[in-house]
């Protein structure tokens, strides 16, 4: 945990070149970041571009400040409005985090305005809250506001809770309420933004509220994301009054920290000179895409076809006989490898199950249309025919790597256990007749029995489990929670799906 700076208590001369090296620190920082995303080919997961542009803002402004005349009144004011201690605040917290999304996203919900228009649709008023980060791969919206207790017992004082001591405020305390839109979107733009409803409360409680409005149009794993409120000048437990407000603010459903700034290794401002810590920071702030896969797996029949397809286990040449689709498969593969950088990473250690159905179907397209290797892999997938059956998983996983370009897990387990046992639909929510109607029999067999089962269910049928999930947060309970779905994001065809075809 690292304490807030207060530079309002810093001479401008010293503010004014105190500031301006915090800023490249700060700017250092976000670009290691931003390097260490590409290297890792992760730049897709985390989105920098509005907080980095925001931050090379403040440095320009803080450029011309620099040579100005410390002793003006404008240059006093304007250094000790500067937007960089809410940045830092917002960085620092970041920094706590896992699953870093993105900075500065607004969200939006809608409400009746009014009556409509004769035979016109009813009308619909448009709103929006913004939040700091995006956390957790999108489950955790988190708001930072460095607004002073003052600032907050004058609000509520102007809303007419109780009268405040006015003598208590000081200049910076008035100054970081004028700044609260700037400094964190604590406020609201005023158009087409803002609370919908009763204004007189404090900015806080508005924007805690405002914030679980939006969050209820939003779901994230069938779940509407928590608020968090890091309060880095608020300290808990001295003021009754400041209590019962930081009360109100949980009342929402949000969480709160007060008196200081959550961070692994504090404050840049202390120093991340270690690049071994650096890159520890740097990995927990990537979406780890394997967070939320249960220990038992069950593999849908797309998974099953690309564990065994040649696609996924040599590079073939390009070749103008292919179909375009499976051309366009060599081209995936040959940019990165779908079983040793995918696939292997996520079943490595844990179980595997495939639904009877789901393991009949892969078997009959392989029997049609596979090669001959497609066919031995096919075997020892599911440690059956000449090839598998009465096979140790060591022996699998052997006689698997010999018909591949690339080495095979030790934790990889084989074969992969066949469930003959079909899904209960009375032992999932009511929603999920409705998800079964609009399923064929195999996506049934394969999604309704991980879902029953509580298991993941790997995939790369994209279509389905946006269907599956659209109709569970439309038509389902408030609570209820659909099948866990681990999409993969490209799929392998079977080469010779298409030289059947030509």
């Amino acid at each position: 945990m690292t304490t807030y700076k207060n530079w309002s208590d810093v001479s401008p001369v010293v503010c004014a070149d105190a500031l301006l090296v915090e800023c490249h620190k700060l700017l250092n920082e976000l670009e290691e970041f931003q390097a260490f995303l590409t290297e890792q080919k992760k730049d897709h997961t985390a989105d920098l571009r509005q907080f980095r542009s925001s931050v090379n803002s403040e440095l320009r402004s803080l450029e011309r400040l620099s040579v100005a005349d410390p002793t003006a009144e404008r240059t006093v004011h304007t250094l000790r409005s500067s937007n960089l201690p809410f940045y830092i605040a917002v960085w620092a917290t970041a920094k706590s985090i896992r699953g870093l999304v993105l900075f500065n996203k607004r969200f939006y919900w809608e409400t009746p305005a009014g009556r409509p228009a004769e035979g016109g649709p009813k009308p619909r008023c448009k709103y929006s809250a913004l939040v700091d980060i995006v956390a957790e791969d999108g489950a955790e919206w988190i708001k930072v506001s460095t607004v002073s207790e003052s600032r907050i017992l004058f609000e509520k004082a102007k809303a007419g809770w109780e009268a405040a001591d006015s003598d208590s405020s000081t200049e910076d305390d008035f100054r970081d309420g004028a700044r609260i839109v700037a400094d964190g979107g604590m406020g609201h733009e005023a158009s087409g933004s803002g609370s919908d409803g009763n204004d007189n409360r404090i900015e806080l409680l508005r924007v805690a509220e405002d914030l679980q409005k939006a969050a209820k149009k939003v779901r994230v794993r069938y779940h509407h994301p928590r608020v968090r409120f890091v309060l880095p000048k608020i300290m808990e437990g001295k003021n009754a009054a400041i209590d019962a407000i930081l009360g109100e603010l949980r009342a929402t459903g949000a969480t709160v920290q007060c008196g200081s700034l959550p961070s692994r290794f504090g404050a840049y401002t202390n120093g991340v000179t270690s690049p071994t810590q650096l890159t520890t920071l740097f990995t927990n702030l990537l979406i780890d895409p394997l967070a939320h896969l249960t220990p038992v797996l069950n593999i849908d029949c797309t998974i099953l076809l690309a564990l065994v397809s040649d696609l996924s286990h040599t590079t073939l040449a390009p070749s103008p006989t292919l179909h375009k689709a499976i051309r366009r498969q060599v081209d995936l593969e040959a940019d990165e490898k779908l079983l040793p950088s995918n696939l292997y990473p996520t079943m490595a250690g844990r179980s595997l199950v495939c639904t009877l159905l789901a393991a009949k179907r892969m078997r009959e397209i392989v029997e049609q249309i596979g090669t001959a290797t497609e066919r031995l892999r096919t075997e020892l997938l599911l440690g059956q025919g000449k090839a598998g059956k009465g096979k140790t998983s060591e022996e699998l996983r052997e006689s698997f790597g010999a018909f591949s370009d690339y080495e095979i897990p030790d934790t990889w387990k084989l074969p992969i256990q066949i469930e003959a046992r079909t899904y209960e639909l009375s032992s999932l929510p009511v929603v999920a007749k409705k998800v079964e109607a609009e399923l064929t029999e195999i996506n049934r067999s394969v999604f309704l029995y991980g879902w029953e089962n509580g298991l993941t269910t790997i995939s790369s049928n994209r279509t389905v489990a946006k269907v599956i999930e659209g109709i569970v947060e439309a038509e389902g309970g408030e609570d209820d929670e659909g099948p866990k779905v681990w999409l993969c994001s490209t799929a392998r065809s079977l080469v010779g799906k298409e030289k059947a075809r030509r």
